[in-house]
């Protein structure tokens, strides 16, 4: 079962991502609106992946992927935005996050990619 955290400060776009990634049963997912509640729910639970918000008040998601990093977090690290420059896009992974994934599209698109990319972590850890 993957252990996914949520952290987005739009508390609607949380519930919207929740519920479609609960529909799937073998997920367990958590859900913080900022990136300091987020730090603390990582060193109390070890998650599979962490799908994060780029622009967020206080610490912004690619501040939060280099403290995690810098913590030993090795989850898979998604940072999920809408926000796509290639120099946000590089920014993004040189902070240490493991995927790039554009929000603003075709949802239903976007979630599948969310389902893959969780069922390959899945998949690597079994």
């Amino acid at each position: 079962m993957p252990r996914i955290l949520l952290v987005d400060d739009d508390k609607d776009i949380l519930d919207i991502i929740r519920l479609d990634l609960e529909d799937d049963p073998a997920n367990a997912v958590d859900t913080t609106s900022t990136a300091a509640e987020a730090i603390t729910k990582v060193t109390r639970t070890p998650y599979d992946v962490i799908i994060a918000d780029w622009r967020m008040p206080g610490m912004n998601g690619t501040d939060l992927i280099r403290k995690l990093r810098s913590d030993g977090c090795a989850s898979f690290i998604i940072l999920y935005t809408g926000y796509s420059l290639s120099s946000d896009i590089r920014t993004t992974l040189d902070c240490g996050a493991d995927h790039y994934l554009h929000r603003g599209g075709n949802p239903d698109l976007e979630f599948a990619e969310l389902h893959r990319l969780i069922k390959f972590v899945a998949g690597k850890k079994a």
